[in-house]
């Protein structure tokens, strides 16, 4: 899977995952809910094939959506 796999949506809550903000964070700085914060992850998540947080992060990492 690639980082293509994602809606630009979704890309941008990875980004910001990856980044250390929290769902409400995200939630605050994107206008939505943390519900859909965390609804967006878990599909992610599920398109993905991963199986936790940190997973997701590393998936990101590796994907170039975020530095190092």
């Amino acid at each position: 899977m690639t980082a293509q796999t994602l809606t630009p949506r979704q890309r941008e809550i990875l980004e910001l995952l990856a980044g250390g903000r929290s769902a409400k964070e995200i939630a605050a700085v994107l206008g939505i809910s943390a519900r859909t914060v965390e609804f967006h992850k878990y599909r992610m998540m599920e398109t993905l094939g991963l199986h936790s947080s940190a997973e997701l992060v590393h998936f990101a990492i590796k994907q170039g959506i975020v530095p190092i």
